[in-house]
């Protein structure tokens, strides 16, 4: 199977971009006046002569709906003609490696296989070749360590399933550090970092439902990276996305709990999400990192998809001035009952079901809610601005 094609119609940065899409298994071909305008995505600074974008666009959207990533700058307007739905828009100055990440999103998106960072693609015959399905990704995120949010990520995948009785998987993302079965009690079977020595003809829908868990109690499905630090090396980018791909076809929703760190591995879980979920407790250390996360989101486009989630919430800085800091609405509240946390993580148990009846469970429920009845709140009027012109091209699926 050949590369996907990228047509680059860039000024500044690249040979930077043509470098890092290379590598990561992609075909860049930047355009020049001998250039044919056939590829399988496009990437487009609107920056550039408006006469020129026009021209590109409408000549690449006259013979084709290929996917297109628009390249525009803060303030500023799209040349006549140009973006439509289904268009894509990142905000500049966008690194490479963010480039690499919000194109293979789009490869994921449009039901595409993945190419690996040698280039290499696995088989039609390998690999299923049904479209990908419509499963909901939630990626669960904090900047900060400590925050809870494994607890969250795993009593909302089980609220998921007691809401909605569909399908659930709970991928354990935090590779070398985190491990989702120590708070839920799982019968472990194998971990991603065991098909690691495989080669991507090997990553089939087999060898993905070979490694899941299922917590008897709830149906939840459990994909875990590993439990071995030593082995989370071993874990790479393109078998996490691989992983997602099955992961989405195959459930309606899944719920990523994520590592605390800037690392490809996350930003590409992230990358990948119908919506993350920030999850911040009410202290100066988070709140900072949380604000630092987002200026980063938006820059990479991904903005538009955070719901904050405030962690023990009935103790330290008022939700107001939270809000006020990080210039997003507060989606959700959960109430402190350390306690309470600390018997249920013990026994394996998610809180919802050890204890029901109390407050922090009602809460944890409504944060399923966010995703299973998504008609909430009116957003901030910061965020609103924040967004501007371009939220009228539905630039994630979850906006459609």
């Amino acid at each position: 199977m050949e590369r996907p094609k990228i047509l680059l119609a860039v000024d500044r940065d690249a040979e930077t971009y043509a470098d890092a899409l290379s590598r990561a298994g992609f075909e860049p071909t930047l355009v020049d006046g001998m250039t044919p305008l056939a590829a399988d995505m496009a990437v487009i600074d609107c920056d550039l002569d408006p006469s020129a974008v026009s021209t590109i666009y409408q000549s690449l959207r006259s013979h084709s709906s290929i996917p297109m990533l628009l390249l525009v700058a803060p303030d500023t307007d799209l040349p006549s003609g140009v973006g439509g739905a289904g268009d894509e828009v990142a905000l500049k100055p966008l690194p490479a490696d963010a480039l690499v990440y919000r194109l293979q999103a789009m490869l994921i998106r449009t039901g595409r296989h993945m190419p690996t960072e040698t280039g290499e693609w696995a088989s039609d015959e390998a690999i299923s070749s049904a479209p990908i399905g419509e499963g909901h990704v939630v990626s669960v995120f904090a900047p900060k360590g400590g925050v809870g949010k494994t607890t969250i990520a795993v009593n909302m995948a089980v609220a998921l399933r007691q809401q909605t009785r569909a399908e659930v998987l709970l991928f354990d993302a935090d590779v070398g550090v985190g491990n989702v079965s120590s708070v839920l009690e799982v019968p472990y079977r194998m971990g991603l970092a065991d098909l690691a020595d495989s080669s991507p003809e090997e990553w089939t829908d087999a060898a993905f439902e070979q490694a899941v868990s299922i917590h008897t109690d709830s149906g939840v499905r459990v994909l875990t990276w590993g439990t071995d630090p030593a082995e989370s090396e071993r874990v790479t980018v393109d078998l996490l996305l691989a992983a997602m791909r099955w992961a989405r076809s195959h459930h309606s929703y899944v719920i990523v709990d994520n590592h605390p760190g800037y690392d490809d591995r996350t930003m590409a879980m992230l990358a990948v999400a119908n919506e993350i979920f920030l999850v911040v407790t009410p202290e100066v250390g988070s709140l900072r990192n949380s604000a630092q996360f987002l200026e980063l989101a938006r820059e990479l486009g991904l903005g538009n998809v955070i719901k904050v989630i405030v962690n023990r919430a009935n103790h330290g800085i008022r939700v107001a001035d939270m809000e006020s800091s990080l210039g997003l609405p507060v989606s959700a509240t959960v109430v402190s009952n350390g306690p309470r946390a600390v018997i249920a993580s013990n026994e394996g148990r998610p809180i919802i079901t050890k204890f029901p009846r109390e407050k922090i469970a009602d809460d944890l429920h409504r944060v399923a809610r966010l995703v299973t009845e998504p008609d909430g709140p009116a957003t901030h009027p910061s965020a609103k601005a924040a967004r501007k012109w371009w939220t009228r091209f539905g630039t994630r699926p979850s906006e459609a």
